[in-house]
């Protein structure tokens, strides 16, 4: 069996969750999504309450002004999942970086220990130990953003004003795993430059670069937007697109790349922070800028030579 308990696959997976416990970077990237976790529901709540206690209070003041017409309370037609908005600008943002290092991590710490050298010295050491990897990574985030869930789902239901449906539920689920592809693809983005760059504080930078360009950079140009526009989603789904020719032959080159702007669109969609529909189109780029990533990765662990590894 591939997965069992003396399985060479196991085994990696194993190690590079031990690692990732023992060097604390688990520990802390749960902790720190916990906590924004709660931190936006806590905003979103706030927010939600003030507004609905201004508009009982103006309501009551035009009635006695003897103001017999008031418009509907605002919130009627917010989805309870807009509570969890301030989500987004973290998975951009905070999510982003920390996924970056833990590709980067990943690779450079069995650099450094020489470990990788042992294993790769094993008979067909190295397609196990690039899916080790992946599948290392990816269990890693994704058992982050299940906690993440889990925290979420159940702040709903001790806030009474916050009861979600079962098909928001379901919307919130398809945000968590739109956020997994997104970030799998940071993750294999710092994994990538951590085996290519000789230079182990350029293979760190150059990711990071990497994630600015991408985040701001590309959709200023493809759209020419304010380039924090990206971290306001509220206000960016209503944004008037930019006119003109080089913005149109900008948007024409550049769009494949700026999967922020789907991930965004993505995410708006699934807490119902807007009406538009479904953009199966941004997926597809996100899923397909995910597995590019991923493919890179194999094809530059499987040329790896350690002989040739400047940091050894």
């Amino acid at each position: 069996m591939i997965l069992s308990e003396t399985s060479p696959l196991r085994t990696i997976i194993g190690h590079e969750l031990r690692a990732l416990v023992r060097e604390g970077t688990f520990s802390a990237l749960l902790g720190i999504f916990l906590a924004v976790t709660l931190f936006s529901v806590f905003i979103g709540w706030s927010t939600r309450s003030t507004t609905l206690a201004i508009y009982a209070t103006t309501v009551a003041t035009l009635n006695g002004a003897g103001v017999s017409h008031v418009a509907p309370n605002p919130l009627l037609g917010v989805s309870t999942l807009a509570i969890f908005n301030n989500l987004i600008i973290y998975m951009l943002l905070v999510g982003a970086l920390l996924a970056i290092v833990i590709g980067h991590r990943s690779f450079v710490r069995d650099r450094r220990s020489g470990v990788i050298q042992l294993l790769l010295s094993r008979p067909a050491g190295r397609p196990f130990y690039i899916a080790g990897k992946l599948c290392g990574t990816g269990i890693a985030l994704l058992s982050v953003l299940l906690g993440m869930f889990a925290v979420s789902s159940a702040s709903t239901l001790f806030i009474p004003s916050l009861h979600l449906s079962g098909g928001e539920f379901l919307s919130l689920s398809a945000f968590y795993g739109v956020s997994f592809i997104y970030l799998s693809f940071f993750t294999a983005l710092g994994l990538l430059f951590g085996v290519y760059m000789p230079n182990e504080s350029m293979s760190l930078l150059l990711p990071i670069i990497a994630w600015i360009a991408i985040v701001f950079i590309l959709p200023e140009l493809s759209t020419g937007q304010n380039p924090v526009a990206l971290l306001n989603p509220v206000t960016l789904a209503h944004a008037p697109q930019a006119l003109g020719t080089f913005f149109s032959s900008a948007r024409a080159i550049l769009s494949p790349f700026s999967f922020g702007q789907d991930y965004v669109a993505l995410a708006l969609h699934f807490l119902r922070i807007n009406s538009e529909t479904f953009n199966i189109g941004a997926l597809f780029k996100l899923a397909a800028a995910g597995l590019a990533a991923d493919a890179a990765c194999v094809f530059a662990l499987w040329k790896y030579s350690a002989a040739a590894d400047q940091i050894l």
